[in-house]
């Protein structure tokens, strides 16, 4: 039994060391700025791949380039191991922009701001009230509500102004021109239905 019980442990240790493949460990090489062809050219002859996991997009970077990476570059892994990349998008992502007609404009701008729009332009337009949204413009056109654009779009945003309005505002006085009465009567004593005196 002694002898069995030896056995089985070793056969145990010899299959734990090739199932962990001991001392097989490859080095990760570094991927940040490559292309994922590029990077899984290199992997593979170190026994590796890339997965790509998310993508983000920057209006300046190389589209398809890898950005981050996990593991990351000098750590040790076992053959077939994933590395999991994340790399620029060629577009920005879409984000849907909510209805915010009648909506406040400090309640307006947080909210775009909370959804990563921060270039944001206030235009005031001639109202009864003051400080409530009319609209929200893109590229000179007001979105529909849950209309998607790209993400850190500029956007404009007409707001209501009573102050505007009243700067507007005509005055509804009569103004009378020194003099205009006198002309007036005058007109209407020599024009028709006007007395005639060698009637009497």
């Amino acid at each position: 039994m002694i002898t069995t019980g030896i056995i089985l442990v070793v056969i145990t240790l010899l299959f734990l060391n090739l199932y962990t493949r001991h001392g097989q460990n490859v080095v990760v090489p570094r991927l940040e700025g490559l292309q994922i062809e590029e990077a899984n050219i290199i992997l593979k002859a170190k026994g590796l791949h890339a997965e790509i996991v998310d993508s983000v997009y920057h209006r300046d970077a190389v589209p398809g380039a890898i950005f981050d990476q996990t593991p990351k570059s000098g750590n040790k892994v076992k053959e077939g191991r994933s590395i999991y990349v994340t790399i620029y998008s060629k577009s920005p992502v879409q984000i849907a922009v909510p209805g915010l007609v009648d909506y406040s404009t400090r309640q307006a701008v947080a909210l775009l701001n909370s959804l990563g729009f921060t270039q944001i332009s206030i235009e005031e337009v001639a109202s009864e009230y003051s400080g409530l949204v009319m609209a929200v413009e893109y590229h000179g056109r007001s979105l529909l509500p849950d209309e998607k654009i790209p993400a850190g779009s500029p956007l404009n945003l007409k707001v209501s102004s009573s102050e505007l309005a009243d700067s507007l505002g005509v005055n509804d006085e009569i103004i009378i021109a020194p003099g205009s009465l006198n002309n007036d009567a005058e007109n209407q004593s020599s024009g028709e239905g006007g007395f005639d005196d060698s009637f009497f």
